[in-house]
């Protein structure tokens, strides 16, 4: 009788786990106040077998900001998060969190315009991507931290001494032929190799004075020479073929140029910007489910599950939410943009953009990287970041 009793016992047991585990979703939710403003959410679901960290950031007090920031100041480098992280507090910014960002080429320039503190480190006016044949969705920040997802296209104008208007066709990358770029200090020491079959003609400009959208500047020098020397304080005015030679005739040591750049929608006084792809999110709908190849996402992108980066606002433009989602291991499967899109709008997201993931997906809070990267070589070299800084 005994035997039997433990028996019943032990069956009574398993089915109670059983039924508990059942009705009861193992389901571990961490909030951790980081500072004042900023709060880390850690949630641990066996049930899907997810692991998914949060950022919810009161953007709009006035000690904090988000900064995009370039792997080593550099269109061509990359680095970790964390190695720009501990590179700019060793700088003296105060850097509470941050998440990997943008898609990025091999040599880690990133595939659609970036800003960082208000200057230009890609202009374009399609997106470098092999998908999307125009312009990747993007965010940006203005001065006051408002926050904007859209597809944001380049076009910047030179208007030369006799009052004719030129278009500038890109900002640092390599050159289009027959075209205008500039090139500043995020391109690197020189400016990129051309084709030796173009005639170049650059010229060395450095700043006078900003009136409005007017940016004005003195030439210093011109030269046919290629890989030119960029001054760290000014810009190179890039020319190839036919505008090289009518440049050439129209522009005199001496003389100033004015330069006007635009990005349409139109916006003001941008601190960052950096880019994206797909949006997941606008006005609190989920895209993915009204369009699931939005942006020429491709069926193994969206539906297959994948390591993911996102960031998002909410619908009043005060808070802001940086998030990632673990993949491709035991503890964490990942998530479909469907799933991912559906995730931002539970959390109170209301435009949501999706970031570079896989096994670039990487999530720092107070110098610890906080997610589990998929790579086996760990935090995957990235193009560039998004950091919240606290004054």
């Amino acid at each position: 009788m005994i035997y039997k009793k433990g028996g019943l016992t032990m069956r009574l047991i398993i089915v109670l786990l059983f039924y508990f585990t059942s009705v009861f979703p193992q389901v571990n939710v961490q909030e951790t106040q980081i500072t004042d403003g900023v709060i880390h959410k850690k949630i641990i679901n066996m049930n899907d077998t997810l692991v998914i960290n949060i950022l919810k950031v009161e953007i709009k007090k006035p000690d904090l900001s988000i900064i995009a920031t370039k792997a080593n100041e550099h269109l061509n480098t990359k680095e970790t998060t964390s190695q720009m992280v501990s590179r700019y507090k060793l700088s003296g910014y105060n850097v509470i969190a941050a998440i990997n960002a943008d898609f990025f080429e091999a040599d880690g320039e990133v595939v659609s315009n970036m800003i960082s503190n208000g200057e230009i480190v890609k202009a374009v006016k399609f997106s470098d991507s092999p998908f999307n044949p125009f312009t990747n969705s993007q965010i940006a920040f203005d001065n006051d931290d408002n926050m904007y997802i859209d597809q944001f296209i380049f076009s910047g104008n030179l208007i030369l001494p006799n009052g004719n208007v030129e278009e500038i066709r890109r900002v640092n990358s390599k050159a289009d032929s027959n075209s205008i770029t500039l090139y500043n200090y995020f391109q690197g020491k020189t400016t990129p190799p051309s084709s030796k079959d173009w005639h170049v003609v650059d010229f060395v400009l450095f700043p006078l004075q900003t009136v409005g959208d007017t940016l004005k500047y003195i030439t210093t020098a011109k030269t046919t020479f290629r890989n030119f020397e960029i001054p760290k304080q000014g810009i190179i005015l890039s020319s190839n073929n036919k505008f090289a030679y009518y440049l050439d005739r129209e522009i005199k040591i001496g003389d100033t140029l004015r330069i006007v750049y635009n990005f349409s929608p139109k916006l003001k006084n941008i601190k960052s910007l950096t880019g994206g792809w797909p949006v997941l999110v606008k006005d609190g709908n989920n895209m993915i489910r009204r369009n699931a190849s939005i942006e020429g996402v491709t069926d193994k992108f969206s539906e297959q599950r994948h390591p993911r980066t996102g960031i998002g606002y909410s619908s009043d433009n005060k808070t802001l939410y940086m998030i990632t989602v673990d993949g491709r291991q035991q503890m964490s499967r990942g998530m479909t943009l469907l799933e991912f899109a559906n995730l931002m709008i539970t959390e109170g997201i209301y435009n949501g953009l999706n970031l570079d993931g896989g096994g670039s997906t990487t999530m720092v809070v107070n110098d610890k990287v906080v997610n589990n990267p998929s790579d086996a070589t760990g935090e995957r070299l990235v193009g560039n970041c998004l950091m919240i800084i606290k004054d």
